[in-house]
């Protein structure tokens, strides 16, 4: 297993250390148009890309919050995956979802960026795929450089998708990594090829979250577990968001938080359910529209 601790314990170092949501969003007075519009601009894979997501059981590790609200944090989110059929276990060894609370976010992100520049990118991932070991976009570095109250990146890594040359690997995790057995399961005789098909799927290994606490002034703790949880499930772009149906866009306007309360909306709901749903070895635009068009079906019968 090839984990680069320098980006994990920056991660750690770095981070420092408060009603009932309402009920969810209804798609009133919304067109076929806009909803379809609306879960395009979610789902957005790079060209001759496919849209990843995650495929393994999902261990959250939280830094920074007091201890009630962590508790409270990880059974909000272990449920919220758990609705499409995501495992997550707490306390892991190696932890692949970062949720940092803190009060310095611009220092935060400048000295991740410093230390890690490739933000996770090749950690855990077949290395018959080039892709896996590039440096992140540039709009992906220049985002989270801006000034959103809550911000992320995650290392996706292209998989192959073959049924067969494995064998397993048995062995015991390092004593820092809290030590026990380990079952690793590794690929042999991959085809050195970078092509979209059945043979691959890009899954989500890593990803981090970064929440500025001082930018939460009139925000409730549940709306953020909501907002952090559609984040984290669906991985999307750091950008401001046209459209008030999903919380990407009615949390966070004009990259400041809204006071009130707010809940994942029937739109996002849906959005989450296709997108667990599919094929994960599509391709992203052809997946995007046929998510698209059955997320709108279901709203707009």
């Amino acid at each position: 297993m090839r984990v680069w601790l320098s980006a994990v314990v920056v991660l750690l170092c770095l981070a420092s250390s408060g009603a009932h949501a309402q009920e969810h969003l209804v798609v009133k007075g919304y067109s076929s148009d806009q909803t379809s519009h609306a879960v395009e601009e979610i789902v957005q894979p790079r060209t001759d890309r496919q849209i990843a997501r995650w495929n393994q059981m999902v261990c959250p590790q939280f830094v920074g919050f007091p201890a009630d609200v962590e508790k409270q944090f990880e059974t909000h989110l272990e449920d919220r995956f758990a609705r499409y059929g995501i495992p997550v276990k707490a306390h892991c060894p190696i932890p692949q979802l970062f949720i940092l609370a803190t009060t310095h976010e611009d220092d935060l992100i400048h000295h991740i960026l410093e230390r890690d520049p490739y933000l996770m990118q090749g950690i855990d991932v077949s290395a018959a795929f080039a892709d896996n070991f590039r440096l992140p976009p540039s709009d992906v570095r220049q985002a989270i450089r801006q000034n959103y109250p809550v911000r992320w990146f995650s290392d996706v890594g292209i998989e192959y998708n073959g049924q067969t040359g494995t064998h397993l690997l048995n062995g015991n995790l390092p004593v820092r990594f809290g030590g026990g057995r380990a079952t690793a399961l590794y690929i042999g005789e991959i085809p050195m090829t970078s092509f979209l098909g059945s043979i691959r799927h890009e899954d989500i290994k890593y990803m981090a979250i970064t929440v500025d606490l001082s930018k939460m002034e009139g925000v409730s703790w549940p709306s953020l577990f909501e907002y952090v949880s559609m984040v984290a499930l669906t991985n999307p772009q750091l950008k401001d968001y046209d459209t008030s149906e999903t919380i990407l866009g009615s949390f966070v306007k004009h990259r400041k938080p809204q006071s009130g309360d707010f809940a994942m909306t029937d739109l996002d709901d849906a959005v989450v359910r296709e997108f667990y749903t599919n094929d994960r070895a599509e391709d992203g635009r052809e997946e995007t529209q046929k998510i698209a068009s059955d997320v709108t079906a279901s709203l707009h019968p």
